[in-house]
């Protein structure tokens, strides 16, 4: 059996259920006497009975004022459902796998909206524990500080022989000491940049690299180049020569921008729901560390290193910044 002719055998069965309104009422025997017991069969199919409870508790579902043809619409529906479950039970679609993880699927989550949901729903948070949470994250509700930088690359390949490192690295100090002679006004490296420079991203932008946060590493290029941009105190002031895996770079530290956090006024509600969702996730962690003490775990660890991954998996690890 094919997934496709399952997955279209499973929606007939529930669209029937939902939607299945005409064409059966001829099979179903009716009564000419009152039913008085709510145990009363209105329909048997396939020896399962469709009671007078089952029919009042669908009437009360589905709402709205029964006269004598939507009730016989009604139970023209419901027949039909009970008939398809039958056939697809009969044919054996109960034992499919993917009928068994939808199955699987609803319980979880019927079992969950019973017993963890109305807790979650109980919780809140006080003023007190979102000043405390607000106090404790600072750096979540608002800006890091910045820093504003400009680069200047001197490109080398380790292919390249020592005579001509020795070459590019006394052009990049040329280009040091042209960069240190600029004009105060001078934005970045400004002409230097465009004369040297073969980061071809900033080079015609005067090496402006824009702003990066500080303490972060700019994935574009080597960590020595960051944390020499890092180091630097002064708006205008000019790294040394710096020998990276790709090539000699001078940095100029161009502005610094403070660190900002928003009020606590301003994000009260924000800092409130989000203390509620870290109760969440401690209340489901603590939930599932019970069923645990009850239902035996066993985890295979050893197996389970050793399952290789998917051909063309994504690697791990944060994206380098895009490219200005």
């Amino acid at each position: 059996m094919t997934r496709n002719s399952i997955r279209t055998a499973l929606l007939c069965i529930v669209g029937s259920l939902i939607f299945g309104v005409n064409g059966w009422s001829e099979t179903v025997k009716k009564t000419a006497k009152p039913v008085k017991s709510d145990s009363a069969a209105l329909a048997v199919i396939g020896g399962k009975a469709i009671t007078l409870d089952n029919f009042k508790a669908e009437m009360v579902r589905r709402r709205g004022d029964f006269d004598a043809a939507r009730k016989e619409e009604l139970l023209d529906s419901m027949v039909r459902g009970e008939l398809l479950f039958a056939a697809a039970k009969s044919a054996g679609y109960e034992k499919d796998p993917e009928v068994i993880t939808a199955i699987k699927q609803v319980l979880i989550g019927k079992y969950l909206r019973d017993n963890l949901e109305p807790k979650m729903a109980a919780l809140k948070a006080t003023d007190q524990e979102g000043e405390s949470y607000y106090q404790s994250h600072q750096t979540v509700f608002g800006t890091p500080a910045m820093i504003h930088g400009a680069i200047i690359k001197i490109a080398v390949s380790p292919k390249y022989s020592e005579e001509t490192k020795a070459e590019l690295f006394k052009r990049a100090e040329n280009a040091r000491a042209e960069a240190v002679a600029l004009e105060p006004g001078v934005p970045a490296f400004g002409a230097v940049a465009v004369k040297y420079s073969d980061d071809q991203d900033s080079r015609y932008r005067g090496g402006d690299i824009d702003w990066l946060p500080v303490g972060e590493v700019d994935g574009r290029r080597d960590k020595e180049v960051s944390e020499a941009l890092a180091a630097l105190t002064a708006p205008g002031q000019v790294s040394p020569v710096i020998t990276a895996s790709d090539g000699y770079y001078i940095v100029k530290l161009m502005e610094t921008r403070g660190a900002t956090v928003k009020p606590f006024a301003t994000v009260k509600d924000g800092v409130r729901y989000q203390v509620v969702q870290d109760k969440k996730k401690k209340l489901e962690a603590e939930f599932i560390e019970q069923l645990k003490g009850k239902i035996p775990v066993t985890v295979n660890s050893a197996l389970l290193h050793t399952i290789a991954a998917p051909f063309g998996a994504i690697k791990s690890g944060p994206a380098p910044l895009p490219k200005r």
